[in-house]
């Protein structure tokens, strides 16, 4: 057992000046450990409505919002500020502004994002939160049937940077477009500094033609100024069943005090 001097601890003690509760609770386990008293700490998961709230995020840009789904998980977990969704699939569009309306906060879209303003043609899918601009790929029907296209669909797209010009509240950008992700943030270019978090669902298996892969998107994010904070898992391949598919990656502005290299 490691033995720790008295005037060793105290030192450390010294050192330790106007901290908060939680700090204090830190130091004396972390001196226990050193003794080899105390159990290790246990570590709870952290989720997006957390960093929500320590960031006290105000409005979320919901980009692919589909009927709504996280919206409705947003507000099932507590968070009650500015909902604005956006979703360029008519019949789906219905079934999400007839939600966004008994909420009161939340503002619906019948309108797609990307790179530039133009009228392009969605890809609707059997199962419709499969739906993409994009193509999809062979791997997407044998990952689930239910992503078989069976229509397409003429629809408005629009550019963040156009239809966002302030960004007067914390904001967190959540886009779920099913592969069309980078289009997304092409057109945003100017307002994404401000930003105070981009939540995105990226692909492990290429479910969608031209779609980035994981690492590009990270490189991307970085070149504007953000670093993962936290990745959940989206779903499993139904083939193998511990391989994931695509997880949801949420991305904070780079920080000097956390994210400084070594000297």
């Amino acid at each position: 057992m490691a033995i720790v001097s008295a005037r060793k601890f105290m030192d450390d003690v010294a050192q330790v000046r106007q901290v908060d509760i939680s700090g204090m609770k830190r130091f004396f386990r972390r001196n226990l450990q050193r003794v080899g008293l105390g159990a290790a700490p246990v570590e709870v998961p952290r989720d997006v409505m957390d960093f929500i709230r320590s960031r006290n995020i105000r409005v979320i840009l919901d980009v692919g919002a589909n009927v709504g789904q996280f919206g409705e998980t947003m507000r099932a977990k507590g968070y009650r500020g500015k909902i604005v969704s956006f979703e360029p699939i008519s019949a789906v569009y219905r079934v999400l502004a007839a939600k966004a309306a008994a909420d009161g906060n939340w503002q619906a879209n019948n309108f797609a994002l990307g790179a530039k303003a133009q009228r392009t043609t969605i890809h609707v899918s059997r199962l419709s939160v499969y739906s993409s601009i994009l193509r999809s790929t062979d791997a997407a029907t044998r990952f689930d049937d239910d992503a078989v296209v069976k229509r397409d669909e003429t629809i408005e797209v629009r550019t963040l940077d156009d239809i966002c010009p302030d960004l007067s509240e914390p904001t967190l950008l959540k886009i779920d477009t099913q592969g069309y992700e980078q289009q997304v943030l092409e057109g945003a270019r100017r307002v994404l500094p401000g930003m105070a978090a981009v939540l995105m669902e990226l692909p492990i298996i290429h479910l969608y033609e031209g779609n980035w892969q994981f690492h590009e998107a990270v490189a991307f994010m970085a070149g504007v100024g953000f670093v993962p904070a936290q990745i959940h898992p989206v779903n499993y391949h139904s083939a193998d069943d511990v391989s994931l598919v695509e997880v949801d990656c949420l991305f904070r502005p780079r920080d000097e005090r956390l994210d400084a290299g070594p000297n």
